[in-house]
């Protein structure tokens, strides 16, 4: 879910039982939440790869894949959504050299999640809010957009600030050219209680010049179900 961005971050912590089950799940996303070891975690991030192997980036926080060797290349750098038990891993410290030196490389305490798997599927009207929103993207109506996402919304672009609710729906005109249609491809939903994730592509056609130019790019969107409808609380779009 993305427009031209403007703002300040804000923190997300959003805990709830898995739809029919007793487990509780914390959903990470802007990576200032408190983590708890031992818990069932899903983290909204950036998929990167590091010497000790594939990691979960969601902010200035850093999960580690126990189970992954390295994201495939269509994936790195991309939004993802990760699954499993978060544990922590210690790495003796790295060799200095005679002069200082020290070797590259990952020590110290690390968070590691297993299996960082997506999470199991479950929509039930999640789909239905995602495709909303690109509809009221398309119609270029922020006072719709507004009807469909939390006061404390938080927007972030890989190397731009975070944007959040004002920025956003402020964003929302600003689009160059005329658009055609914003669509989802290859869209997923996961539940967990009170709390829901989308995540696929955005599929935007603007008209510019006479031409129609497509624009492409992956996203996360994590939504909070308040009054009986799914609110966008948190947008990860990278490309």
């Amino acid at each position: 879910m993305s427009a031209p961005r403007a703002g300040a971050p804000a923190s997300l912590l959003v805990a709830a039982a898995c739809a029919g089950a007793g487990v509780r799940v914390a959903v990470v996303a802007t990576g200032a939440e408190k983590l708890q070891v031992g818990a069932a975690v899903w983290i909204a991030g950036s998929a990167r790869n590091a010497k000790a192997g594939a990691v979960v980036q969601a902010g200035d926080l850093v999960v580690h894949c126990a189970d992954r060797a390295e994201w495939p290349r269509e994936v790195e750098g991309r939004p993802v959504v990760a699954a499993g038990v978060l544990t922590t891993r210690t790495l003796p410290a790295l060799p200095v050299g005679p002069a200082g030196e020290r070797s590259g490389g990952a020590e110290g305490t690390l968070f590691v999640l297993s299996s960082c798997e997506p999470p199991p599927p479950a929509d039930d009207g999640l789909l239905d809010a995602e495709r909303a929103l690109f509809a009221g993207l398309a119609a270029r109506d922020p006072d719709r957009i507004a009807r469909l996402v939390a006061p404390e919304l938080i927007l972030r672009v890989a190397g731009e600030p975070d944007a959040d609710r004002a920025g956003f729906l402020a964003g929302v005109t600003n689009v160059p050219g005329a658009i055609v249609a914003v669509e989802g491809e290859g869209l997923a939903a996961h539940r967990a209680g009170d709390v829901g994730i989308v995540r696929g592509a955005q599929v935007a056609r603007v008209r510019v010049d006479d031409k129609v130019v497509e624009e492409r790019n992956a996203f996360v969107d994590v939504f909070v179900r308040r009054g009986g409808a799914w609110l966008l609380r948190f947008a990860l779009f990278g490309p």
